[in-house]
């Protein structure tokens, strides 16, 4: 699958405020939502701060966030956003940072 600017900006580029307000209602660290259409995806992922990454900038901020927990993490979500995208929805899905016992 391919990223998509033109999925990102036709379909999620609409939901940023919405999206961005949920975070901040919700008290989440983070937020990430993700599209698929057929063989294109669109991904946004928002941070703490309010900052919104789209499609690559998304994953490869997604990646440094996680760092060593990124597979993991993903194994468990993937199939949690599929199923709402096969729903015809978003794929949304709220970022909390648990300290580690280590």
């Amino acid at each position: 699958m391919a990223m998509s600017d033109t999925l990102y900006a036709e379909e999620l580029a609409d939901f940023e405020a919405e999206l961005k307000a949920s975070l901040d209602k919700d008290a989440d660290d983070a937020l990430l939502c993700m599209l698929a259409d057929q063989s294109d995806v669109a991904m946004m992922l928002i941070d703490g701060g309010g900052k919104i990454y789209q499609n690559e900038a998304a994953l490869a901020k997604l990646k440094l966030m996680w760092a060593a927990a990124f597979d993991a993490n993903m194994q468990i979500l993937v199939p949690l956003l599929s199923d709402h995208i096969s729903d015809g929805d978003l794929g949304v899905a709220g970022i909390k940072w648990v300290k580690s016992e280590a």
